[in-house]
């Protein structure tokens, strides 16, 4: 599912019928790859069904990891071998920030328990970690992003060279390569340039 629905796209381009449907909801999944590039985000702001990603972890104490949603197992290659031979049990790791679901935020950091007394290894992609990633659900800011930027998108599909307008119509405007000022305005906080599990 897009960021942003198809009846959302529809309503702000005011169009009533669906025999552009197809193409609208084309404009709206190719938008969203535009976001998730944009803003780094290798699993985007919706959410996964269940995936096994892995990370490497910079401090014994806690492990940096792409927006998760809920963990449902970890484990860890604790000699490097490629097997991941320990499984953390639930008292031996905390979700973090802790109020990230408070905040409708994603946990993006495995910390470790005091009443587990476990370390991350340091090795290369020592960390295994299963579970649903994403967000708890998209957030307003990317939802109306997705909105102009597709909107834009749409718009380019009938402007020769890249250009919109006239000077009849009281100016011209040229498309650019990146993506649109507001949209990018509205997106600049959920930018992630930690590019983790790739």
């Amino acid at each position: 599912m897009s960021y942003a629905t198809l009846s959302q796209f529809k309503e702000a381009l005011q169009i009533t019928d669906a025999s552009q449907d197809t193409a609208l909801q084309a404009v709206l999944d190719a938008t969203d790859d535009l976001i998730d590039n944009f803003c780094d985000q290798a699993v985007g702001f919706g959410r996964t069904s269940s995936q096994t990603r892995y990370y490497t972890a910079d401090n014994l104490y806690y492990c940096i990891t792409d927006p998760i949603y809920s963990v449902s197992s970890i484990a860890t290659d604790d000699d490097a071998n490629d097997t991941y031979e320990t499984t953390w049990s639930a008292t031996d790791y905390i979700l973090a920030p802790k109020n990230a679901s408070l905040d409708g935020a994603p946990y993006t950091e495995i910390d470790t328990s005091l009443a587990g007394q476990r370390s991350f290894p340091l090795s290369l992609n020592g960390v295994r970690v299963t579970g649903i990633f994403g967000w708890p659900t998209v957030p307003s800011a990317v939802v109306q992003a997705a909105l102009i930027q597709a909107g834009a998108v749409w718009s380019s599909r009938s402007a020769p060279y890249g250009v919109i307008g006239s000077n009849e119509l009281g100016g011209i405007m040229r498309l650019s390569r990146a993506l649109h000022p507001e949209a990018q305005v509205l997106l600049e906080r959920y930018r992630s340039r930690l590019g983790l599990a790739r």
